[in-house]
């Protein structure tokens, strides 16, 4: 016989070389790093989700109505028509509608001026990123006071 272990029904085992292992993990690798593309992906698609503006307690998308003094509702922007929304700026058209309050605002009127708007900034909020600030250009013949503010600035929604 030729050595121990070498009869009928015996089998010589082989190991494999130690080099078969690493090739094993290369798939391992690259489905992990599959894994964390996709992740990173996702993730960003997420956090670069259109952005909204505050309409009083709302995040609103292209509203057509928007209300700037919630309170009380006595100044809003009404008729909006949207050229661009959801990216870095959000750019539009419509009408300022605000309360005279003259003698009161009960007993005021509103009065109408024909304006752009560009939103602009973000803030990140619990149920949606929003635009921060929105500025108003009046395009008429016709423009309010200077004190009438030409810039606003949002907060977050409820």
């Amino acid at each position: 016989m030729a050595g121990a272990g070498a009869g009928i029904g015996a089998r010589r085992v082989e190991y494999l070389p130690m080099t078969t292992r690493k090739h094993l993990y290369l798939p391992a690798s690259a489905l992990l790093a599959a894994a964390i593309a996709i992740a990173a992906f996702t993730m960003s698609a997420a956090a670069a989700s259109p952005l909204k503006i505050t309409n009083c307690n709302k995040a609103a998308s292209r509203p057509r109505l928007l209300t700037l003094t919630c309170g009380d509702g006595n100044t809003y922007l009404r008729g909006l028509s949207w050229s661009s929304f959801g990216g870095t700026v959000a750019s539009g058209k419509g009408t300022f509608v605000t309360n005279t309050c003259e003698p009161n605002c009960a007993q005021g009127k509103n009065v109408s001026y024909p304006a752009t708007v560009k939103a602009t900034g973000s803030k990140k909020c619990k149920a949606a990123t929003v635009y921060a600030k929105l500025t108003l250009t009046y395009t008429g013949a016709k423009k309010p006071p200077p004190s009438d503010p030409r810039k606003w600035f949002f907060r977050c929604p409820a």
